[in-house]
């Protein structure tokens, strides 16, 4: 009886214990975790221009009462083309829910083209706390951001041109790739204005033709010859040719304009002098000195005959 009596005291003795542990471990809780959505990967704004907008959104859920004190920590696997902009620590009242914002912004000392879309950044941010300048709990999130895929497949300027009716010229017209992933064409178009007698041929090679990102690892535009033919009947003219391309990525129509000079064959008129005629500029000739002496010999004998009448 006096064992049982003394195992009675111990538990009595223990369970206080027990009970203020595991109450000092639920009041030390917190949490840390994403507001932005980064399931799969977060992927930032970007203009044509190459300006940046983003924003990674956390929250601390303070469960105790007394408040908490963190210090933020970033760190990326790889070189990122964007600057990150946030809070190097924060406090969070007791029983508070508190969120921290941190933006991303273009690094305009970088080439953000040369920086793939393909390619995923990882981001660790670890909230440290602190208790008298000591780290007594940690906790951290992962999340992968990404750059959009730009699209910018514009036909390169083309110098002026010029030629003649009835013939015909190959005219080189080349495709860039100023976005910052590969890029393909649907199919390209040719409108002249003024000119109904010039047409273009050769406007299907460039059906389906894929232009990688022009100056970025040695990449260059690419393109064909476009042939122009003028018609023998095509007047001296000036031809406002609009060169257009539609893109597979955006499926904008993007062009360039270059003027194209025909100038009318010139006419040749037959020589006739050389049997006393002489041609007009419809090609038609008559003998001119042939026509004068008949004239002269008709007059010459009507006024013998008139003398000889009046003589008799």
């Amino acid at each position: 009886m006096r064992s049982r009596t003394i195992i009675v005291i111990l538990l009595l003795m223990i369970l206080p214990i027990t009970i203020t542990s595991s109450a000092q471990f639920g009041s030390q809780s917190w949490e840390l975790g994403w507001v932005t959505n980064v399931d799969g990967n977060y992927e930032v704004e970007m203009e044509d221009d190459w300006d940046i907008s983003g924003e990674l959104v956390i929250f601390i859920e303070n469960s105790r009462q007394n408040e908490l004190n963190v210090n933020f920590d970033l760190e990326w696997d790889s070189d990122i083309p964007f600057i990150v902009d946030g809070p190097e620590s924060g406090t969070v009242a007791g029983g508070e829910n508190l969120s921290f914002t941190f933006t991303l912004t273009e690094d305009s000392t970088l080439d953000i083209r040369s920086f793939s879309p393909s390619d995923t950044y990882v981001l660790t941010l670890t909230a440290d706390e602190v208790v008298s300048d000591q780290t007594v709990s940690s906790q951290d999130l992962d999340a992968g951001v990404k750059l959009p895929k730009i699209f910018n497949l514009q036909p390169d300027d083309i110098p002026d041109q010029s030629m003649h009716s009835d013939t015909w010229i190959e005219v080189e017209i080349l495709v860039s790739n100023w976005g910052n992933n590969r890029d393909a064409v649907t199919s390209a178009d040719v409108d002249i204005r003024s000119c109904p007698n010039l047409k273009a041929e050769g406007l299907e090679q460039f059906d389906n033709l894929v232009v990688e990102p022009t100056d970025l690892n040695n990449n260059v535009a690419k393109g064909f010859e476009v042939k122009f033919v003028a018609s023998v009947s095509h007047p001296d003219r000036t031809c406002e040719v609009t060169f257009s391309v539609i893109s597979e990525g955006d499926e904008r129509v993007r062009s360039t304009t270059f003027d194209l000079k025909v100038s009318a064959a010139e006419v040749v008129v037959d020589d006739n002098s050389g049997d006393g005629g002489s041609s007009d500029g419809d090609g038609l000739s008559e003998n001119t000195s042939n026509l004068a002496w008949y004239g002269f010999y008709e007059l010459l004998f009507t006024l013998l005959f008139a003398a000889y009448i009046s003589r008799r």
